[in-house]
């Protein structure tokens, strides 16, 4: 009898043992995330301060006399003019005195007149004469280029030498005349037209070509202020500076 009582009570100690089994515990929650911290942004660096060491900036018109000297050009720097009209002003002048034909080593053109030109205006005026007119006559006539005969260049007055109306680009160094261009033959090209001649293949051709070099190209045809001599200038022209008046 003994031996059936103890049997009987170990299915309920089994049962009591599964129920007091603990529950295991929950994970711990995820802790927030943190948002990205931006770095700032960095400051600007100031610009270095000069000291008294430093070699002072080269201001832009002597950057363009040097330029147009290490070219080969000869010139130099032209005092003011003394005008009594204030208006007529020209920025950098120099005086122009040949300029080089890369076509042909140790060679140049020289300006018999020495204009004085606005720096930014002698170096087109330069290249031009030196890149095109040289090797455009020398390939036409057969001889080379060897002087330029022009008017004075910076002059203060009104266009057209006009009493009233807008000043010219002479006013302001940006324009030059040429009457001619002296070859070495010993002959020399005129812009102004002879009486009974046709127009010389070698300077239509350069006044077409000047075109593109220049902003304003008037001459013999186009009215009486311009009846003998080219006049070419780089003023421009409204908004654009593409535009052209080429007659």
């Amino acid at each position: 009898m003994l031996f059936r009582a103890v049997v009987a009570v170990v299915p309920v100690v089994v049962a009591q043992a599964a129920v007091a089994q603990p529950i295991p515990p929950l994970p711990p929650p995820r802790p927030a995330e943190t948002p990205p911290v931006t770095p700032p942004a960095a400051r600007p660096q100031a610009p270095p301060v000069p000291t008294a060491d430093a070699p002072p900036a080269i201001p832009e018109a002597d950057d363009c006399l040097a330029r147009l000297q290490a070219a080969g050009f000869d010139l130099e720097p032209a005092e003011p003019p003394q005008v009594s009209n204030e208006l007529c002003r020209i920025e950098t002048p120099v005086r122009l005195k040949a300029v080089p034909v890369p076509t042909k080593s140790e060679t140049a053109v020289r300006l018999t007149d020495q204009p004085t030109l606005a720096c930014r205006f002698a170096g087109p005026f330069g290249h031009w004469i030196g890149d095109l007119v040289a090797p455009l006559v020398a390939g036409i006539k057969g001889t080379e280029l060897r002087a330029v005969r022009t008017g004075p260049g910076f002059e203060c007055r009104n266009r057209n030498r006009a009493a009233a109306g807008k000043l010219s680009a002479h006013a302001q160094g940006l324009a030059i005349d040429i009457a001619g261009f002296d070859l070495a033959n010993g002959t020399t090209l005129r812009i102004k037209p002879e009486a009974d001649t046709a127009p010389d293949p070698a300077l239509a051709a350069l006044r077409t070509a000047a075109c593109g070099w220049f902003t304003t190209i008037l001459g013999p045809g186009s009215d009486e202020a311009h009846h003998d001599h080219l006049h070419v200038d780089i003023e421009q022209h409204g908004s654009s500076d593409r535009y052209r008046i080429c007659q």
